[in-house]
């Protein structure tokens, strides 16, 4: 096996919820550009539309192992990326072993430190991985740690087998004609600001709180003359029909990666829930972000999402909302970061700083791990 223009190394992917989907994506594009073979496996049918387009990767659905172990049986792939180790937890023993011959390289790729079976039984995670890349900076993933003031224990023998690349995606910056085309498009004029937003649906469950607290907070600035759209990207059932209804709301059901990219990096800023693919695609395009998060209740650790960020907003790449944060509060940080360009510049220059390429870095880690199977046999 070699990365040579010979053969094609041909990698199978999998793709938990749409934010996995996102980040296997944005690796598989980079790898595929790099003239290897790509195949592409989704657990939920409703994913399909982030890869709207993208016709050099071809797609399955496989709702469960038995239907992943017919496709690497078919197509005998050289590499395993998994995003999100934790993928078919508790179905017919599938972490603890593979229910077909392992592919000679198997990567987890991971938004978050759930690496301790005994501190989080409720998030097992894949045992058969050889690796598992942390779809985090270094430095970030660092300060995530206990022993670095941060809240997740992860054993050292596992810490071992763990690598952090940077962010997955990692996109570049838009130039200004490109940005004021979006912006158009969606009706945004020269005078008025727009707020990019999303609070999942999907597997985080939909942040309807942060939907109310954003709008609520927005309201308070349109009475007082600014003049700001937001563009909100989700389901709207469960939501507000009033809220809606503002005639300063643009809302998009679904988006393709490419335009859902497009349209957080023409926006003045991003308010979010604790989503990390959304968080760090702002952070790549240094587009100043606010995540709002709350305590999950009937949930082992109800303060996982608080954790998860915290280290983001430890080194002021982002700011930090819970639900309950006074809407006064909210809104004034939103007039702060759309209208101030000392604070804003402050954040853009932060999240230029921690920003680190995860595909690139991924790949060339990749070809490294192949390399040194085969030296092996």
């Amino acid at each position: 096996m070699s990365f040579s223009k010979k053969r094609k190394i041909k990698f199978l992917f999998v793709a938990r919820g749409p934010g996995e989907t996102s980040q296997a994506r944005a690796l598989a594009k980079y790898i595929a550009e790099k003239g290897e073979k790509v195949l592409f496996c989704l657990l939920q049918k409703k994913n399909f539309h982030f890869l709207s387009g993208d016709k050099e990767i071809k797609t399955f659905l496989t709702k469960n192992p038995k239907e992943l172990k017919k496709i690497i049986e078919k197509e005998n792939p050289d590499a395993l990326l998994i995003f999100n180790s934790k993928t078919w937890g508790g179905v017919n023993n599938f972490l603890e072993k593979p229910p077909f011959k392992k592919p000679p390289l198997v990567i987890g790729f991971d938004s978050n430190w759930l690496f301790n079976n005994k501190k989080y039984p409720a998030y097992q995670f894949i045992k058969w991985c050889d690796k598992y890349l942390v779809l985090f900076p270094k430095k970030i993933f660092e300060m995530g740690l206990k022993e670095k003031k941060g809240n997740f224990i992860i054993s050292k023998k596992i810490l071992k087998k763990i690598i952090p690349v940077g962010f997955i995606p990692s996109y570049k910056k838009l130039s200004q004609n490109r940005i004021a085309k979006i912006r158009k498009e969606y009706g945004v004029q020269k005078n008025e600001k727009l707020i990019f937003a999303y609070f999942s649906g999907f597997g985080a469950g939909h942040r309807v709180f942060a939907f109310n607290n954003l709008i609520d907070a927005v309201e308070r600035l349109i009475k007082k003359g600014e003049k700001i759209k937001v563009l909100y990207v989700g389901a709207i059932d469960n939501l507000d029909q009033d809220k809606i209804k503002k005639e300063w709301l643009i809302i998009k059901k679904n988006l393709s990666s490419n335009e859902y990219f497009f349209a957080l990096s023409a926006s003045d800023i991003v308010f979010q829930h604790q989503g990390m693919v959304t968080l760090c695609q702002a952070i790549s395009v240094q587009v100043p972000v606010f995540c709002n998060v709350h305590l999950l209740k009937g949930c082992p650790i109800l303060k996982l999402h608080f954790w998860e960020v915290n280290p983001f907003k430890r080194i002021k790449v982002c700011e930090m909302f819970s639900k309950t944060t006074p809407i006064k509060k909210i809104s004034r940080k939103i007039e702060e970061f759309l209208y101030n360009p000392v604070s804003r510049g402050k954040m853009q220059k932060k999240q230029n700083l921690i920003f680190e390429n995860g595909e690139k870095k991924s790949y060339e880690i990749i070809k490294k791990l192949m390399k040194e199977n085969k030296e092996k046999l």
